[in-house]
C-alpha cells in the first residue's frame, strides 16, 4: 500500500522526523504510521543499559579495556557503558608494596605491629567511586552488588598472581547496631560473590566486640585506638579445621570495602593470627584504597 509516495512498510518510524509529520497529514495515514512505529519498536535490537548511569551499554563498537581475566567478572563489567567503564580509576601500579597504595604511603612505615602480610586494592577512592559506593551501600542499589564484586576481583587477581594458593576468604564484620541500621554487610556480600566466582570457600571467621562511630570521621590516631582489641575469631574451630586440611600456612584473604589507614584490617588479621598461631597468613583485599 502506498500513500502519496510512502510505502506502508517504509514509513518514517521516528515521530520527530519531518517525513513522519508530512505522512501523518495524508488521508488514512495515522493508523498505518502508528502500526509502523509500534512494529519498529518491537523489532529494533535490544541494547542493554549501563547499570550505573542508564546510558546505552552496547560496547561492541568501542569496548573499553578490562584488566581482569575471569570470564564471569568480565561479563559483569561489560554491563557498564563506555563512559563509566573508562572512568574506573584502577590501581595499575601500587607504589606501597605492603598496602597497595598508588602513592607513597605514610602509614605503613609508622605501623609498629603489622599482621597483614600485604594488601591489594582495585580502585582509587575518588569522587566518582564515592558516589558509586554510596549508591550501593547507603541507597540500597543492590543491582550494583555484582559490579562492586567484579571490580574488587581485579585486586584479587593481583593477590593470586603473587601467591601459590588461597585457602579461604573472609570479611571484616559489622557491629550488630550497624548491621541492623544498614540491613547488610557490604564487605561480606562482595566477598561471598568473589569467593564463588573463584572457587574458594567463604567463611565468617570474625566478630566485632563493640560498636564504634564511623571511622571516616576520625583521624589516624583515633582509628587506632577505636580498633584496638575490637575483633575476635568467631569460631576458632573453623580455623583449626582449615589448618588440619591445608597444613602450614593457611592463606586467608580478608575483604573490606575501603582501606584508609589499615587499622581495621590489621586488627582483624591480628585476631585471626591469635586464633591460629603459627599457621595463619592473612592478606588484605579492598574494593578501594583511599
Amino acid at each position: 500500500v502506498c500513500l502519496d509516495g510512502f510505502a506502508a512498510g517504509c514509513l518514517p518510524a521516528n515521530p520527530g522526523d519531518e517525513g513522519f509529520r508530512q505522512a501523518q497529514r495524508l488521508p488514512g495515514a495515522r493508523g498505518i504510521l502508528a502500526m509502523n512505529f509500534t512494529l519498529s519498536r518491537w523489532f529494533r535490537p535490544t541494547v542493554p543499559t549501563c547499570i550505573v548511569c542508564g546510558r546505552d551499554a552496547d560496547t561492541r563498537r568501542r569496548p573499553a579495556p578490562l584488566p581482569v581475566r575471569h570470564p564471569a567478572v568480565r561479563a559483569v563489567l561489560r554491563k557498564l557503558c563506555y563512559v563509566c567503564s573508562e572512568a574506573i580509576p584502577w590501581i595499575v601500579s601500587p607504589v606501597c608494596r605492603v598496602c597497595g597504595r598508588p602513592e607513597v604511603c605514610p602509614d605503613c612505615p609508622r605501623r609498629e605491629v603489622r599482621h597483614l602480610l600485604f594488601s591489594r586494592g582495585a580502585v582509587r577512592y575518588d569522587d566518582r567511586m564515592k558516589d558509586w559506593l554510596a549508591l550501593y551501600k547507603y541507597r540500597g542499589s543492590e543491582a550494583l552488588e555484582p559490579l562492586m564484586a567484579a571490580m574488587m576481583s581485579y585486586g584479587y587477581e593481583r593477590i593470586i598472581g603473587e601467591l601459590p594458593s588461597i585457602h579461604a576468604v573472609t570479611s571484616v564484620p559489622l557491629a550488630r547496631e550497624r548491621l541492623e541500621e544498614r540491613g547488610f554487610n557490604q564487605a561480606e556480600r562482595m566477598a561471598r560473590t568473589l569467593a564463588e566466582w573463584y572457587g574458594v570457600p567463604y567463611y565468617a571467621l570474625l566478630q566485632r566486640n563493640r560498636h564504634t562511630e564511623k571511622q571516616s570521621l576520625k583521624n589516624r590516631r583515633s582509628r587506632l585506638v577505636d580498633m584496638k582489641g575490637n575483633f575476635v575469631a568467631l569460631d576458632p574451630r573453623k580455623l583449626s579445621a582449615l589448618a588440619d586440611r591445608h597444613g602450614h600456612p593457611v592463606r586467608i584473604v580478608l575483604v573490606d570495602d575501603i582501606y584508609t589507614t589499615g587499622s581495621t584490617m590489621n586488627e582483624c588479621a591480628g585476631a585471626l593470627e591469635a586464633a591460629l598461631p603459627g599457621y595463619a597468613e592473612v592478606y588484605g583485599l579492598m574494593w578501594a584504597r583511599s
